[in-house]
């Protein structure tokens, strides 16, 4: 009986090339150019998730090839699927991949002759994003692209990036935005875009411009969340701290809903959880942000439905939040160590702030005052009751939401000062009353609006922009909750939520 002929993988080399460029070249040499490598598992993944093309000769699009891996997954996909024809066309600016990626792609050729099919492809060794190939028609129409683009930012005002994807959209993002509104650009109708990306371009002010074109040209089909941001690229020690997804699109198609997939990092990427949502509940077309709200779970969703039902937003309720306008390395010659002086007044740090309190006594170690000395009206602002709210928590904490209520009274000066790792909060054109400052503080600080906040945001950053279009009790419903918050002996979560939870008719079970 004669042996059945085993086909290689042809996969296990094209690692091996892969690693072997990774160990030639050093971390820090791939930060400078973005360079974030996927490994086999996920680059396979991600080209299973594309589907059928009716085209005879498929064409693909790698926009930042590196060695290849992105290209050899997405073409042995295709020919898994019965496609007899693929050419490939590549960019990348590195021209230190190029024997890598040379010999990757004749294995894969080598792969394609075995079962009688071809393989074609070209080699553009040259800045994808100001060489714009979506204005050259000989290399427009793609079938499929499958990309992990690189990763840094840039200046709007300054950087040659701006100006080259200006006629797509306007931002000062990042340069994984500017590779994925290009390569939508080069994509014929229906064709498909599977991405890895920072989940920042969800949310955010910077890609406001970007949101509005990538979700007029394409829709939505699916994404998938890495709840752990630190086992997803092949070069992890890079520190890779962005929250990651990976999202498939289809250009110029209308879908209706979004499936959502969640695991915690690449390993179990397979034994995803998967859900499907409608696209009304993904996308908030209730204001012309347009964010893109990820539920990790159907638990998730429903803290989502429910949060729709509240009244109203956050800004349409009245108040207003702004970023604390002390930038202590900007002013350095106005912040002393010295506190209780009569030309200075405090300055209130992340530190500062806790659950419903916001204390400076001067006499903790991190405490600094701020001096008054010519100019300082630049920096403080008039001393009145706020609540104030942390920017930054850090990756691990299991809280993003952390509010606590200033009040006026605990300083005896006409200016305080408020450093920009905080937001602080008040009611548009009139002063904000100890009641209601509970109250902002105690929803803040709830269980439900914390989880609300991390669909909406996967950052660690809490961006103004985010909590300007939440959904938020009406102003007589906060004046009841902080009725209730002003008299709590105790200011753990638990107790924060027995009083939030029935002004919301909260339906849903909150886990802390």
């Amino acid at each position: 009986m004669l042996a059945q002929l085993k086909i290689p993988d042809p996969m296990i080399d094209i690692i091996g090339l892969q690693s072997k460029f990774l160990v030639s070249k050093s971390v820090e040499s791939r930060k400078i150019l973005g360079q974030f490598f996927t490994g086999s598992l996920v680059s396979d993944y991600m080209a299973s998730l594309i589907s059928q093309p009716t085209s005879e000769t498929v064409r693909i699009l790698d926009a930042g090839a590196g060695t290849g891996i992105m290209t050899a997954s997405t073409a042995l996909h295709c020919l898994d699927m019965g496609c007899k024809s693929v050419h490939a066309i590549l960019y990348e600016l590195d021209i230190e991949t190029a024997v890598n990626l040379e010999q990757t792609l004749k294995i894969i050729q080598q792969s394609f002759e075995l079962q009688r099919a071809s393989f074609t492809y070209e080699i553009c060794f040259e800045d994808f994003v100001l060489a714009r190939p979506d204005r050259n028609e000989a290399v427009q129409s793609f079938d499929i692209a499958v990309i992990n683009p690189p990763y840094f930012k840039y200046s709007a005002k300054e950087s040659p990036y701006a100006r080259a994807v200006a006629d797509l959209y306007y931002g000062d993002p990042n340069i994984y935005a500017s590779f994925l509104a290009i390569v939508l650009a080069c994509l014929k109708d229906a064709g498909q875009m599977v991405t890895i990306t920072p989940r920042s371009f969800t949310n955010g002010l910077y890609f406001k411009g970007f949101r509005a074109y990538l979700l007029s040209e394409a829709s939505l089909s699916l994404i998938h969340i890495f709840k752990r941001r630190d086992k997803v690229f092949k070069n992890s020690d890079a520190s890779v701290l962005q929250e990651n997804i990976i999202c498939r699109f289809i250009k110029g198609a209308q879908l209706d809903t979004v499936n959502v997939r969640s695991s915690d990092c690449d390993s179990e990427i397979y034994n995803a959880q998967e859900e499907k949502y409608s696209i009304d509940l993904i996308i908030d077309r209730s204001n012309n942000h347009r964010l893109i709200r990820i539920p990790e779970s159907v638990y998730d969703a429903n803290i989502l439905k429910q949060a729709e039902t509240l009244e109203t937003t956050f800004t349409d309720a009245g108040y207003f939040i702004s970023t604390g306008p002390v930038v202590e390395h900007r002013t350095r010659k106005y912040i002393t160590d010295v506190t209780g002086s009569k030309n200075t007044v405090p300055l209130y740090r992340p530190h500062n702030i806790a659950p419903l309190t916001a204390e400076w006594t001067g006499e903790h170690k991190k405490e600094v005052s701020f001096k008054l000395d010519d100019g300082h009206d630049k920096h403080t602002i008039k001393n009145e009751n706020y609540v104030l709210l942390k920017r930054f928590s850090s990756k691990d904490e299991k809280r993003r939401l952390v509010s606590g209520v200033h009040l006026a009274n605990k300083h005896h000066c006409k200016s305080i000062g408020f450093g920009n790792k905080t937001n602080y909060v008040g009611v548009r054109n009139e002063k904000l009353s100890v009641i209601e400052a509970y109250g902002i503080a105690a929803v803040f600080n709830s269980s439900f609006m914390d989880k609300y906040f991390r669909c909406i945001s996967g950052n660690t950053q809490v961006n103004a922009t985010e909590i300007r279009v939440m959904k938020f009790p009406s102003r007589e419903q906060v004046k009841s909750i902080g009725k209730l918050a002003k008299r709590l002996k105790s200011y753990s979560v638990g107790d924060i939520d027995k009083i939030v939870n029935p002004v919301f008719r909260i339906k849903v079970v909150i886990n802390g």
